[in-house]
């Protein structure tokens, strides 16, 4: 009987053992799916965040544009001088560059 007595006491130990050991993998498979879900949350958030900043700068872009536009035909002649001033001296810079003698690498 002190046989029997001590296997039902092992056997008892054993289940409690696999009992604690799947209340163990139960909470640490719900806390992987909760940091997974929360992992998904912040990429989500993150690419929301993203579209609305392109969005904002394409706006921005579009404001910008129409601005110019406005200020062209409001002041014609000054949008055509600074245009021609910048072409010069966009000119004259890429002639001196393309002048100059290339130097011998030694």
């Amino acid at each position: 009987m002190a046989l029997t007595t001590t296997a039902m006491e092992a056997g008892q130990v054993v289940r409690d053992r696999v009992v604690d050991s799947a209340r163990r993998m139960t909470k640490l498979s719900n806390d992987a799916q909760a940091l997974t879900s929360r992992a998904a949350d912040a990429v989500e958030d993150g690419v929301y965040a993203a579209r609305r900043a392109v969005k904002r700068g394409v706006n921005q872009l579009e404001d910008i544009q129409a601005e110019g536009v406005h200020r062209v035909k409001r002041h014609p002649f000054k949008a055509l001088g600074l245009a021609a001033g910048f072409g010069l001296v966009l000119g004259i810079a890429i002639g001196w560059v393309a002048s100059r003698e290339p130097r011998p690498y030694n």
